[in-house]
């Protein structure tokens, strides 16, 4: 008897977890304002940030509509929230750099800018998929292709210049939530 209950009990727990994920896959975003909803709901339900995310920055600058949709490969082509054009986030971003460099072709060919534009602070928001400045075979010194923790706390102005808004830090997710790598650990599904 007992193992006819596990198996009616783990039939039942994949049931769910199949109409969860068929559920998540499902949902068809076709405006930024469906997104920004989504996306407003679960900050709303989760961490109390309700209406956290709007159609323009503080600096007036529109959500970028495509990005809301439909993301970028970088991103898993989920929605991501930047506001501005890719160009002149990436203009803005190489002001103080050395290198002047905005646009350039990743591995694939495919032409990439800087940054993808701007977050809801004004902030600059980097492009994951840039290729790196310096090829790795040149022996310069540089902060190419690492992590930088707690950039708001960065020795470097032209790392902090990146980290206006702190919201979202992680001592306030372990605040909010009880979990330092809340947004880490939770699946979003749209």
């Amino acid at each position: 008897m007992k193992k006819y209950i596990n198996k009616i009990l783990i039939i039942s727990l994949l049931i769910q977890m199949i109409n969860i994920t068929v559920l998540a896959n499902s949902t068809n975003i076709k405006t930024a304002k469906e997104s920004l909803e989504i996306a407003n709901n679960f900050l709303g339900e989760n961490l109390g940030h309700y209406d956290y995310f709007l159609d323009e920055n503080i600096k007036g600058q529109k959500i970028n509509e495509k990005l809301a949709v439909k993301g970028t490969p970088a991103f898993n082509n989920m929605p991501i929230f930047v506001y501005g054009s890719e160009e002149k986030a990436s203009i803005d971003a190489v002001k103080e750099a050395a290198i002047k460099v905005i646009k350039r072709p990743d591995e694939e060919g495919i032409p990439q800018y800087r940054c993808l534009g701007y977050t809801l602070n004004g902030d600059l928001f980097a492009n994951p998929v840039f290729p790196p400045d310096y090829p790795p075979t040149q022996n310069v010194k540089t902060l190419n292709g690492r992590w930088v923790k707690e950039p708001w706390n960065h020795e470097h102005p032209y790392i902090r210049q990146w980290i206006k808004s702190k919201d979202f830090k992680p001592d306030i997710l372990f605040e909010t939530t009880g979990r330092r790598d809340f947004f880490a650990a939770t699946p979003i599904f749209f």
